[in-house]
C-alpha cells in the first residue's frame, strides 16, 4: 500500500502511516485519475523503509508523526456565539425592555398623581371657601338669633315688668353733703320690696356695673353717701325705689342704672342717668 501523503511504500495492515503518521484508512491503494493512469505517486520506487528497533510500534507510539498542514487547506475560523452565552444575552434583552416599560409606567403614574393632586387641592380650597361662607352665614344668623332672643326677652320683660315711671339725669351738680332724692323708679309686676331692685354704678377702671350695696338698718352706703328706699303701693300695686342723696360725697360722681328683677328671674333694666358732684 502506498501513503496518498508521503507517497512511501506500506503494509496493507498497517492503520499509520510509519513515516508521516497520516491514516491510511481514508483513502485506497491505487487512485485512479481520469486518464485511467495511476497517480505518479504509486509509480514511484518504493523505498527502503527505515530500520525499526524492536517490532516497530513503540518507536511510533513515542516518535509520533504528524502530517503536515498545507496553508490552503485551512478554513476561516467562525465564531459563534456559546449557548451558555445565549441566556445571558436574552436576560438582558429582557432586563432593558423592562427598564423602558417601568420608566414609561412610572412617568405615566407621576403624571396622573400629579394630576390627581392638583385636583384635590383645587377641591380642597372650593371646600374650605364653602365652609368660609358657610361660617358667615352661620355667624351672621348667630347674630339674627341673638337679636330676636334679645327682642323676644325683652319683650317677655316688658310683659312681666313694667316701668311706669324711669329715672332722669339730673339737671346740675349735687352739691357734696346735700340731702335729697336722687332717682326714683316706679315698676309693676311679681317684684318684691326688698329684693327686686339693685342699684348699680358704672366702673369705668373696669369697664363693668358693680352693685352698690347699702347695709344697716337705714340701708346705708357711707362710701358714696347714698341711701335707699323701697315702698309698695297695694292700691295702685306698684313698687317705688328711691336712691337718696344722705350726705352724698365726691366718691359718688358717676353712672347709675336700676336693674329689676321679678321673681321668675326675669330682669329689666331701667335707664342710666349721671350724676356730677360739685
Amino acid at each position: 500500500m502506498i501513503c496518498l501523503n508521503c507517497g512511501k511504500a506500506i503494509d496493507d495492515d498497517l492503520k499509520v502511516c510509519p513515516f508521516c503518521g497520516s491514516l491510511t484508512e481514508a483513502y485506497d491503494d491505487a487512485p485512479v485519475y481520469e486518464d485511467g493512469m495511476q497517480n505518479a505517486a504509486s509509480e514511484a520506487p518504493a523505498a527502503e523503509p527505515e530500520a525499526d528497533p524492536g517490532d516497530g510500534q513503540d518507536y511510533f507510539d513515542e516518535n509520533p508523526v504528524y502530517p503536515e498542514t498545507r496553508d490552503t487547506d485551512r478554513k476561516p475560523a467562525v465564531k459563534l456565539p456559546s449557548a451558555s452565552g445565549l441566556p445571558a444575552l436574552v436576560l438582558s434583552a429582557l432586563a432593558c425592555v423592562l427598564s423602558l416599560i417601568c420608566l414609561l409606567t412610572l412617568g405615566s403614574v407621576r403624571r396622573a398623581l400629579s394630576e390627581q393632586n392638583t385636583a384635590l387641592n383645587d377641591s380642597i380650597a372650593s371646600v374650605e371657601k364653602s365652609i368660609k361662607s358657610v361660617n358667615s352665614k352661620l355667624g351672621d344668623l348667630n347674630e339674627t338669633l341673638a337679636k330676636v332672643q334679645s327682642e323676644a326677652y325683652n319683650q317677655f320683660a316688658s310683659q312681666s315688668i313694667a316701668i311706669t315711671k324711669d329715672i332722669t339725669p339730673l339737671t346740675g351738680p349735687v352739691e357734696a353733703g346735700k340731702n335729697n332724692v336722687m332717682f326714683i323708679v316706679n315698676a309693676k309686676g311679681n317684684l318684691r320690696v326688698n329684693t327686686s331692685f339693685d342699684w348699680q354704678k358704672y366702673n369705668s377702671a373696669t369697664g363693668g356695673w358693680v352693685s352698690i350695696d347699702f347695709s344697716g338698718s337705714a340701708s346705708t352706703n357711707e362710701e358714696f353717701g347714698l341711701r335707699l328706699e323701697n315702698q309698695f303701693d297695694p292700691k295702685e300695686n306698684t313698687y317705688t325705689s328711691k336712691l337718696w342723696a344722705q350726705g352724698i360725697t365726691r366718691a359718688a360722681s358717676g353712672t347709675y342704672r336700676c336693674v329689676i328683677t321679678d321673681d321668675t328671674g326675669i330682669t329689666k333694666t331701667s335707664a342710666e342717668a349721671t350724676v356730677s358732684v360739685a
